[in-house]
């Protein structure tokens, strides 16, 4: 999740958080980005669907909140 907030879109881009000061930014240690690609493999269609429908109830309930009522 850090690497995606952060911008990345692969597995490289995660493994950049492994340098400099980031385990103390983040107060945890990051982990190697192939234990991110063994945690991704393990994702079936079920889990993507369900993963997608929380996504679209949470996006869909910051929009609401965003709109300015008159």
């Amino acid at each position: 999740m850090h690497a995606l907030v952060a911008g990345g879109d692969c597995i490289d881009d995660a493994d950049a958080l492994r340098t400099g000061a980031t385990a103390k930014v983040l107060g945890h240690q990051v982990l190697a980005p192939s234990t991110l690609g063994t945690f991704l493999r393990s994702f079936t269609f079920g889990h993507v669907r369900q993963l997608d429908q929380a996504a679209e109830q949470i996006l869909g309930r910051s929009a609401g909140r965003g709109r300015h009522r008159r």
